[in-house]
This record gives structure tokens, C-alpha cells and sequence, in this order.
């Protein structure tokens, strides 16, 4: 391994095993308050492109995981090949937030990275920049420690602006704050203690689920303590000159007559259904005491977990169903593009878990598609009952193309599953859908375009703290059949008062205006109808956006000829792309009111 220590800023030099000290290179931090200070790292390279670091630079930050760096080191020359290599560094002062910046041209190349402060190595939740090429190569990889042979590395698809970090929390800031009683059920109104043993540091507080900033901007300098009478939630954060806010403590508080009789829900899949682990977090801030249990496999498909875990491994399954003493709603996540093999297993498990539970209702939760957009239904190769499929040319497109799949699969399913409730879809994906759509054009206050991939890519795959937030809003208003809207709040989130009720908004819209939720209402004044807005053509395709005079009115559309209703076609998320000979056929429909007219328009052949 390459050891080196220099001065304020590192540089590596090629093969030198020797320990260099710096004469101005200072040991001592005088100033860290008792906090650990960031002043050493190791790192070990791309297999083959060990080149790519030299002008990689070490940097921290008090501001957040994407602002406010200070460069405290940098690669100066190629690092060797096939082992560890190691920098220490004048640290200056504790960093919450640390990262490895790769050099302009590099694709983000870096295999594994550790931080440490002197002899402690420092942990913490993961960041980076997003964006890989095929085969997975996000920043993640960097901290995969089953990779004993160094075979997988960040390798992004944009050759610039690459880094990976880690957020240290509350080992180099003021301490957390504790509350006391802690939070939970409450026979009465309580007295509410903040307390933080840093001492200098003042603690802000915020009953609205956002988090308090330290300019006074949002949130309450906390003084004594807070009089919680009903259902109350708190968030609280230390702050202290020259350090980076605390990570948030938050709680809710369910006094008396505010609990409200809670679910209990039940959830088989994947990650993209962990995706909702803070789901009874949030039924909590309005008030209910919900009951959350799941069974999950990474990456899993419905048939290989009933396959495995179900009939093979048992012992894990059988007893995590044992603990399971109730449940309301039921979901599924399925994705495997063979909708008869999907039915079969899903069918499986809705049977095995309604013996045991005869009054649930089951769901097919509507993940949403890879960043990638490179599945089955993106590419229009999943046969329809609908209509003739086409490929998705854009995320809202896809988004529109996965919810077509799940409406196949439960036709299919209901085909002869006719006991119990018959199953739903839960319709996230539409959410998923039309995130990007608003952010593109500016409707979530103090967001836009470049927010996207971190609120539903957060690490190449999953949504961060924002995206999952929004997916469980649909998954809220779908169980507890009412709007999250002043009620759910954005604990745990970055997001404003404002952004959240634009998320509130936007999951409250989707499922109330899908027909299969069970909240759509019929009505007698028609929708008006859809009239089509063509776009600057690029190349052979159209981008067409649907209008309408109702406000709010939700559209259906194909495009082979074939007659849209409001439970057959493409639900449109803000564009459509029209190929030369295509005939579009759009329905405008919304709850409460009846559907729209057909309207249509065709598209010649180019020539």
C-alpha cells in the first residue's frame, strides 16, 4: 500500500511507500470541538484506469453533499496498480460531508474509497453523482464490501462533474438532539425536553415535519420545553458556529384522542418495495398507528421468491408470516414481463396469504421502470389486450407503458382468481411518471430538471428521501382512501412546506383519478375534449401534448386506431411521441364528472 502525508493540499507520488512529513502539515486540531476531523483517506483504483484519478481531489463540506467543498487534497500523479493507496492530509477542521471529486474526462473511475479520522475509519450513509454505464458501475459500487477481488467500480456514463461521498452525520457536528418523553403513544399532553450535550449549541426545532435551517429562516430557536396537547410532529437539530448541523432527531406524538385506528399492511418484492420502509413513519404524522410488515429479497422476482423462500428455504418465510397477526392491504410487486407466468405466482400468494386473512385487499404495487428505461415494456415488446404496443421514447412514456403491463397482468389474474376481494392496482408509477414532467416545466417551487435523478435515482436505482416520499404519499391516499394533503408530513425529507404539498398534490391527483383505486367518482357534465398541441418535430417523431378546457382532466391515448376509454390505453404523463403513420387517439376523463369524446388525428407518411 502507498502511504504519504503531506501538507494542506496531498499529492500522491507513483510507488513512494516512505512516510513524507510536511514541515506546515499541523496534527492537532485545536478547534474540533471534541468532533472527529476528517484526515485521511484510502482509496484503491479502477483496474485499468489507475491514469483517471491523477487530478481526482479530496473535499469537505459543512453545507451539504453537494455544496460548499473545500479541497483538502489532490492526486498528482497515477496511484499504483493492483493495491491500496493512502493519503493523510491537514484535515483543518470536522467535515459532516466528504468526497472524492474525479477529474474532468474520468467517468467518475474509482473502485473502493474509505474516510478516516486518524485511526477511525468514518461511516455513514452514501452519495454520488448519478449515472452509469450498462452493467451497473454507479457509486455505490465503490462501497460494496463483498467485492474482494476489486472487480466493480463507479464507471459513469457522463465523463464529468463525477464524485462519491459520505455524510458522516453526527460524528463531526453538534450532537443530535435527544427528546424526552420519547416520541409514541401518550396517555395525555406531555412536556416535550430538547437536550444536546455539545455544549455552545443551539438547538431549532420545526412542528411541520421540515427541517430547521440555521439561519432562523425555518424553525423555532428551541428555549424550554414544547407543550404537545394533540398529535404533534417534531423535528430537531443542533447547530453550532463553525460546524454543519446536526443530523435531524424527529418524532411524532400521539396524544389521547388524535390516535386514530391504524392498518396493517403486508408488502412481498424487492428494494423498489423497501423503497416504503418509512411508510408507518408518515401514516403516523397524520395521525395513525399503522402496522407495517414486509418480506423482501434484492432484486427478487414474484415467482423466484415463492419458488425459493416459499417452498425451498422456508424457515425465513414461515416465520415472518408467523408474526404477521393482521392485515388490511396486501401488495405484490411484480415485473416479470411474461404476464401469464407473473399471474400464476401472484395468484399463489394472494391465495396463501387470503387464507390467513380472508377480508384483505390485495394490490399490484406499479413500480416504475430503470433509469436505463432498457425493460421489456420500454421497448414495447410486452403484447398488449389494449392495443398494439410502441416503444417509449421518454420517461413519461414508459411510465404510461409499465401501467399498461400491471393492467394486463390483472386481467389476466382475474381471469380466475374470483374469491375475496378482486385485486387493484396501485398506480405509483404514475406519480413516477409525472415527477419528471413537473419538474421539467418548473411546477415544484425551487426545483427543476437537474433534481430528478436524485429524487427518483438517488443511487442509480432507487428514489432518495424526496422520491420515496412521493411513492408513499400514493400509497397513503390508496389504503387510508383519503388525500395526504395537510395531513402526511415530510419528515426525513430535504423538502420545503411548499415542495411537499406539491408532492402531496400531485399523489392525491393520481390516485383519485385512477378508476381502479376505488376512489373515482362518476359524474354527468363531461370532460371536455382533448385537443392536441404538436411540438417542433425532431426528425420523424412529433412531441404532442394533450390540452383540455376542464382543469385538471386526465387523458387516455393509442395509438394504433384503436377507441381509448379511461381503463384502456396509455395513461398520458405529459407528452406523447407521434411516429409518421400514426393515428392518436386521446379521452379526456377526471372523478367526478363524465368522460370526454374521443378526439383523434393522424399523422401521414413520411415521405
Amino acid at each position: 500500500m502507498s502511504r504519504l502525508t503531506v501538507g494542506t493540499v496531498a499529492t500522491l507520488l507513483l510507488g513512494m511507500t516512505a512516510v513524507v512529513e510536511a514541515a506546515d502539515a499541523p496534527r492537532t486540531y485545536p478547534n474540533s470541538g471534541g468532533r472527529l476531523v476528517w484526515d485521511r483517506v484510502r482509496f484503491y483504483p479502477a483496474p485499468g484506469y489507475e491514469k483517471d484519478m491523477v487530478g481526482g481531489r479530496f473535499c469537505g463540506s459543512n453545507v451539504s453533499s453537494t455544496e460548499g467543498y473545500e479541497v483538502l487534497a489532490e492526486i498528482k500523479t497515477v496511484p499504483p496498480a493492483g493495491e491500496w493507496s493512502e493519503l493523510s492530509f491537514d484535515g483543518k477542521r470536522p467535515h459532516r460531508w466528504a468526497r472524492y471529486e474525479a477529474p474532468p474526462g474520468s467517468f467518475g473511475h474509482i473502485c473502493k474509497l474509505e474516510f478516516y479520522a486518524g485511526s477511525r475509519k468514518l461511516g455513514g450513509p452514501g452519495f454520488g453523482s448519478i449515472g452509469a454505464k450498462p452493467g451497473g458501475r454507479d457509486w455505490p459500487r465503490v462501497y460494496d464490501g463483498n467485492d474482494k477481488k476489486f472487480k466493480f467500480f463507479m464507471d459513469s456514463d457522463t465523463p464529468d462533474g463525477q464524485y462519491v461521498g459520505i455524510d458522516t452525520l453526527d460524528a463531526a457536528t453538534a450532537v443530535r438532539p435527544n427528546m424526552s418523553p420519547a416520541p409514541g403513544a401518550q396517555s395525555g399532553p406531555v412536556r416535550v425536553v430538547l437536550k444536546t450535550p455539545t455544549p455552545g449549541a443551539v438547538i431549532r426545532y420545526t412542528l411541520d415535519g421540515t427541517l430547521p435551517s440555521a439561519d432562523g429562516k425555518n424553525g423555532l430557536e428551541y428555549k424550554e420545553a414544547i407543550e404537545v396537547k394533540d398529535l404533534t410532529t417534531v423535528v430537531a437539530v443542533s447547530f453550532k458556529e463553525g460546524f454543519a448541523p446536526s443530523n435531524a432527531t424527529n418524532g411524532t406524538y400521539l396524544v389521547g384522542s388524535s390516535v386514530k385506528p391504524g392498518l396493517s399492511t403486508f408488502h412481498i418484492g424487492n428494494s423498489l418495495t423497501a423503497t416504503t420502509g418509512r411508510f408507518p413513519m408518515y401514516a403516523e404524522s397524520a395521525g395513525y398507528s399503522h402496522t407495517y410488515e414486509r418480506y423482501l429479497q434484492p432484486g427478487i422476482w414474484t415467482y423466484a421468491l415463492w419458488e425459493t423462500d416459499v417452498l425451498k428455504t422456508k424457515e425465513p418465510w414461515e416465520k415472518n408470516l408467523a408474526k404477521v397477526t393482521k392485515v388490511d392491504h396486501f401488495t405484490v410487486q411484480p415485473r416479470d414481463p411474461d404476464v401469464d407466468h407473473e399471474a400464476k405466482y401472484d395468484i399463489l400468494f394472494f391465495d396463501l396469504i387470503r387464507k390467513k386473512f380472508p377480508e384483505l385487499q390485495p394490490w399490484f404495487y406499479a413500480e416504475w421502470t430503470s433509469r436505463l428505461r432498457n425493460r421489456p415494456w420500454d421497448k414495447g415488446t410486452v403484447p398488449s389486450r389494449q392495443m398494439k404496443t410502441v416503444p417509449a421514447l421518454t420517461w413519461e412514456e414508459s411510465a404510461s407503458a409499465m401501467l399498461v403491463y400491471l393492467e394486463d397482468l390483472q386481467t389476466k389474474v382475474c381471469e380466475t382468481y374470483k374469491d375475496g376481494k378482486r385485486p387493484r392496482v396501485l398506480p405509483s408509477v404514475l406519480a413516477a411518471g409525472w415527477i419528471k414532467n413537473w419538474l421539467d416545466h418548473g411546477k415544484i417551487p425551487g426545483m427543476g430538471p437537474k433534481d430528478f435523478d436524485r429524487i427518483m435515482f438517488f443511487d442509480g436505482v432507487h428514489p432518495g428521501s424526496e422520491g420515496a416520499y412521493l411513492i408513499d404519499m400514493t400509497w397513503f391516499a390508496s389504503f387510508y382512501r383519503q388525500s395526504p394533503q395537510g395531513r402526511v408530513l415530510p419528515v426525513g425529507t430535504n423538502l420545503t412546506a411548499e415542495q411537499a404539498a406539491a408532492f402531496q398534490q400531485l399523489a392525491w391527483d393520481v390516485v383519485e383519478n385512477y378508476p381502479d383505486c376505488g376512489l373515482y367518482r362518476e359524474g354527468t357534465t363531461p370532460v371536455a375534449q382533448p385537443a392536441f398541441a404538436p411540438g417542433k418535430a425532431d426528425g420523424d417523431v412529433t412531441p404532442v401534448t394533450l390540452e383540455s378546457s376542464t382543469p385538471g382532466a386526465w387523458f387516455r391515448y393509442t395509438l394504433d386506431g384503436t377507441e381509448p376509454t379511461r381503463m384502456r390505453g396509455y395513461v398520458y404523463c405529459g407528452v406523447v411521441s407521434v411516429r409518421p403513420g400514426m393515428t392518436l387517439k386521446a379521452v379526456g376523463y377526471k372523478s367526478g364528472m363524465a368522460d370526454s369524446s374521443v378526439a383523434s388525428v393522424s399523422y401521414p407518411q413520411s415521405r
